[in-house]
């Protein structure tokens, strides 16, 4: 191994340092979790803490590998506000809350939440998961602090910066979800001029360019700009040339295909559909919903009722032919309201699927959450065919992976069989700026299994699919409300 490529992969909850040789293979990973805190009475990502991990484990991987690159990605909706070179405020959460009449205002101010999707392709998400409300709502309630502010930085940027001192701004962050990216120049917004992000923003570049050097115990290591982890994670994906969707599962299920035109329609703001910028400044056109988070809710229940943790079962064509033929028994999602594909559902359990067996009870649940998945990628994929290829937690779901397969009899579903791609489309990046190179010319590919399809009554299996829909939009009356704390 000539040298080692070092990669910051945050995600909310668990951070991870993996460390790259310069052929792209992983030769480390390490993580932790840090969660959030209360600074003031505001919901904030515990910064101070990770700061520090951070600095730390690159420094330790430094002592024991030739670190040449270091890049990071995380998630996004989450800035970093600077004054003279620090930070003067604590990392706010997306998950802060924001009182409703900041909300109006903004909306007033700028334009109805329909406008400002066809121009940035953002949802009007609730809390502060659009990026630019965010930025309103601190100038409103910190006037302050803000007029000291000289320079907004993206998570990426601001954990770059605290490990090397050196400054840059990319299009994937800034155009995630944030109202400060106009989708049809490519350019800032009129939210983002007004606001004054473009003036506090530092310059724009590749995410694939170097930034600067820094000293790292002696040795001067390249940075990269960071990138959002969406689009880490389907670049390995996307540089191979195959018409691929990508989805990308967690606690939010993400589903990205970067061939769909930038094309918003009014239907999508209650359909959770919402676009990203590639790298290259492309719209993504995506969709999601709370998928993992369901999950383990459902996952709980299921363990207080049989003392039995479902998570590992295999398909039994049995009990799924009970269930798709009987049509009885279903999980409705809404867990997170105004999120996902049945944005009006009320989150319960139908039928008695719950009280028969662990086993059952999964099954119903995991085949909610693959009709989900479904539906989520129609909506993107608008009638073409892509290969499906599935990451993170549900990869390994072999219920969920032969269950999405079978409903999507025209496809060819894929799952992941490196479990970093986020990492991996990182590193990529930096290997390009470590040696001056483009992504396209540094491919790395992941390996992928092809999931079969099962044998199961495509008749009945549709029937159920059509059921589930007409009971997540109009609810019936056999429920049983599971509202957070039940049991």
């Amino acid at each position: 191994m000539e040298y080692a490529i070092a990669v910051f992969d945050v995600g909310k909850t668990n951070k991870k340092l993996l460390l790259f040789s310069d052929d792209l293979k992983p030769v480390h990973v390490e993580s932790i979790r840090i969660g959030e805190v209360r600074r003031d009475d505001i919901l904030c990502d515990d910064a101070e803490r990770l700061e520090g991990w951070l600095r730390e484990r690159l420094r330790d991987a430094s002592r024991k590998y030739r670190i040449k690159g270091v890049n990071v990605s995380t998630y996004g909706a989450t800035l970093a506000y600077m004054s003279r070179g620090s930070r003067i405020f604590p990392i706010i959460s997306y998950n802060q809350d924001i009182e409703p009449e900041v909300r109006r205002e903004f909306y007033e101010r700028f334009g109805s939440p329909l406008e400002l999707y066809k121009v940035t392709g953002a949802p009007p998400y609730g809390r502060l998961i659009v990026a630019g409300l965010q930025i309103y709502w601190f100038r409103r309630r910190f006037p302050e602090i803000f007029g000291k502010v000289d320079r907004i930085l993206f998570l990426p940027q601001y954990l770059l910066y605290w490990l090397s001192g050196l400054e840059a701004g990319e299009v994937t962050s800034i155009g995630c979800h944030t109202y400060l990216y106009d989708l049809r120049s490519m350019d800032w917004s009129v939210v983002a001029r007004d606001l004054e992000v473009d003036k506090r923003s530092p310059e724009l570049v590749n995410v694939w360019d170097e930034v600067g050097t820094f000293d790292l115990d002696g040795s001067r290591v390249v940075a990269a700009p960071g990138i959002h982890d969406s689009n880490a994670s389907i670049l390995p994906f996307a540089l191979e040339g195959r018409d691929a969707l990508v989805a990308s599962t967690g606690t939010w299920c993400v589903f990205m295909y970067p061939r769909a035109e930038f094309d918003p329609k009014p239907g999508d703001l209650d359909r959770d559909v919402v676009y990203y910028v590639n790298p290259y400044k492309k719209p993504v056109r995506s969709s999601r919903f709370a998928g993992g988070y369901e999950h383990d809710h459902y996952v709980k229940l299921i363990e207080n009722r049989f003392g039995v943790d479902p998570r590992g079962m295999g398909l039994d064509p049995e009990i799924l032919s009970e269930i798709i033929s009987g049509r009885r028994d279903f999980v409705a999602p809404g867990l997170i309201e105004k999120t996902g594909q049945f944005q009006r559902s009320k989150p319960r359990i139908i039928g008695d699927g719950f009280e028969k067996s662990a086993k059952y009870a999964y099954h119903v649940l995991i085949l909610s959450l693959a009709i989900q998945s479904r539906i989520a990628i129609d909506l993107i994929s608008e009638g073409r065919r892509p290969e499906i290829i599935v990451l993170g937690g549900f990869a390994n779901n072999e219920i969920y992976l032969q269950m999405l397969s079978a409903l999507l009899q025209e496809n060819r579903v894929f799952k992941s069989m490196f479990p970093e791609t986020t990492g991996l489309g990182a590193a990529i990046c930096c290997k390009c700026a470590v040696e001056g190179a483009r992504p396209e010319d540094v491919r790395a590919k992941p390996p992928l299994m092809e999931v079969p399809k099962p044998e199961i009554d495509l008749d009945k299996l549709e029937k159920y699919v059509s059921a589930f829909v007409e009971v997540c939009s109009e609810g019936r009356a056999e429920e049983k409300d599971i509202s957070a704390g039940s049991q």
